[in-house]
């Protein structure tokens, strides 16, 4: 039996969360695993209740950090020395530090750490960013093995990061098709524009300048010149002020709406005419392949990384250039984002090419699909042990 003690930050949140939360559901018999986490939030489900270190934050950001690592390296160690596992793997930056730190004394215990973002833009903005990239590259290769989200992410901890290459594996967010076919099938009854004859745009993500949902706004205003449609956002964030007053400049209060996050959002992407990713950057976007799990067509920005590998460099979907992440005071649209609006244009006016990408999206999904994910850690704690 191969012991497996994994530590994350919370379970509750974003796309580490969901991967630590499948993995303790869905991994071989075979691998008895427990899950630490630094504080006590919790959303997503796990085979057992987490053990929660319970650390407090503050109001000050580095401290917390600060705070967090010691307490929480002095705790993992506790943990470790009690649980004697085989394997640790741990999912966000900090939590790989604690995970690293902790285990480097100890050699009958293999460290894996996660990377579920691009770091490059994570700390592009940050003052001590080639220090920190520095770091964080001496901090990895301390690691017996590094799993990437996707090969975007493998290649940029190699050139960017100086990772040993050998280190690296790379394994897809898992995606539950069956489950999510299912959820989609589901009728709609609170949100009447799905029941009126008139094509939908979703796009699904926070607000956020990551996700570049102005972007999107400026286009699709393009688009509603000439097509009648709308455009239904689903998500929550600090962008949401901006994106209101760019709909209420382009007047299209009436053609564009925000929904709130919502139990089931694949019953409201299943049905509308595609989906749109804004992203100016990702990793592997959960969003894009839960999506076309749903069979919605896709139209998503060549960013760094993730679509262009989801959707096979434009096999199973349409890919756009990046836009430029800029805030635009004119009405007149940059070229990426009057590329996105010809798109746009061209899925509406072409049922044919719906229906195509519908269908390829449902069979690019299944490569993503949580047993074949499952398959790949499988192999890595119980053939490496």
């Amino acid at each position: 039996m191969t012991k497996l003690l994994m530590l994350i930050t919370s379970l509750a949140g974003g796309g580490a969360e969901r991967v630590a939360s499948e993995l303790s559901l869905n991994l071989s018999p075979n691998i008895e695993r427990k899950i630490v986490t630094l504080t006590n939030k919790v959303s997503y489900p796990s085979n057992e209740p987490p053990i929660s270190m319970n650390i407090k934050s503050g109001n000050r950001f580095f401290l917390n950090i600060l705070y967090a690592l010691f307490v929480g390296t002095i705790k993992y160690k506790k943990y470790l020395n009690n649980y004697n596992p085989d394997f640790s793997l741990s999912f966000l930056i900090l939590d790989n530090i604690i995970n690293i730190i902790s285990t480097s004394l100890n050699k009958n215990i293999k460290t894996v750490v996660s990377v579920h973002i691009a770091l490059s833009m994570k700390f592009q903005k940050f003052k001590l960013n080639k220090i920190v990239t520095k770091l964080i590259g001496i901090f990895y290769n301390r690691a017996d093995l590094i799993i990437a989200v996707s090969e975007g992410v493998k290649t940029e901890l190699i050139t960017d990061f100086n990772i040993t290459p050998d280190k690296i594996i790379v394994a897809y967010n898992p995606v539950d098709c069956m489950k999510i076919k299912k959820l989609s099938s589901e009728d709609i009854y609170d949100e009447e524009w799905f029941n009126e004859d008139i094509p939908i745009i979703i796009n699904v993500g926070r607000l956020t300048q990551q996700k570049g949902q102005w972007h999107l706004i400026r286009s699709f205003s393009k688009v509603r010149q000439t097509e009648k449609c709308r455009l239904i956002i689903r998500g929550n964030g600090e962008s949401k002020p901006y994106l209101d007053t760019i709909i209420k400049d382009f007047g299209l209060s009436k053609d564009v709406k925000f929904l709130d996050w919502k139990e089931n959002p694949f019953k409201y992407i299943s049905k509308a005419a595609f989906f749109v990713s804004s992203s100016l950057w990702e990793a592997l976007p959960y969003a894009l392949t839960e999506t076309m799990a749903c069979g919605c067509p896709v139209i998503a920005t060549d960013c760094k990384y993730g679509p262009k590998e989801i959707l096979g460099d434009g096999e199973f979907g349409i890919l756009v250039p990046t836009m430029d992440g800029l805030f635009h005071d004119s009405h007149s649209l940059t070229k990426e984002e009057q590329m996105l609006a010809e798109k746009m244009t061209f899925l509406l006016q072409n049922k044919d090419m719906r229906i195509k990408y519908a269908e390829k999206s449902i069979l690019r999904a299944r490569d993503f699909d949580t047993s074949k994910t499952i398959e790949v850690y499988n192999k890595i704690f119980l053939e490496n042990n």
